[in-house]
């Protein structure tokens, strides 16, 4: 995750969290460079999912290190405050089973938060894609879609009460995008 991913995570989680108290909170695809480590979720539980955690850090160490699936949660209805991912949905085959469970497991005007790449036509795109595979490649085991800005509101948010933000964070060579919704 790029410092300036981070950073809006971090503007989305003040402005919509900052004046409230987080008893709980979870990031899908956690890392060493974790969202976890924001001082909006100090004193909160913090669970980081992944299906592996090949590199720590002294900030992921400071959470619950969890072993998991986004696709089937072991986690009851109405738990977080917020889920947080990022760079995760499009490595996850079935992506559409996290995001249904995001939102079983938020608790009522919770809030989620998904950064996903994106595509979008680029200036210097004859084929209007991205070039983010050739970027990653197969290095992920799994790197099955990039999103349009659409399917963030109208898939990944679909039964929320509100979608709260939208942010193009970059769109080029790689366009990236956070979108949050409340519960």
């Amino acid at each position: 995750m790029s410092p300036q991913v981070f950073a809006v995570f971090e503007d989305i989680v003040k402005k919509h969290l900052g004046d409230r108290k987080v008893a709980a909170v979870m990031e899908a695809g956690a890392s060493a460079y974790t969202l976890l480590s924001m001082d909006t979720f100090n004193g909160a539980r913090k669970i980081a999912l992944n299906l592996g955690f090949e590199k720590t850090s002294p900030e992921l160490e400071q959470c619950e290190m969890v072993l998991g699936n986004s696709n089937e949660l072991e986690y009851s209805e109405n738990t977080f405050d917020c889920i947080l991912s990022s760079s995760s949905l499009e490595h996850d085959k079935y992506f559409w089973k996290s995001t249904g469970e995001f939102l079983r497991v938020l608790k009522p005007g919770g809030l989620a938060i998904i950064g996903v790449p994106i595509y979008m036509t680029l200036p210097d795109d004859s084929d209007n894609t991205t070039r983010t595979f050739a970027r990653h490649g197969i290095r992920y085991n799994a790197d099955f879609y990039r999103f349009s800005p659409q399917c963030l509101e109208e898939v990944f948010f679909e039964n929320y009460s509100e979608v709260v933000e939208k942010v193009i964070v970059r769109t080029h060579p790689n366009p990236y995008a956070v979108y949050a919704g409340r519960k």
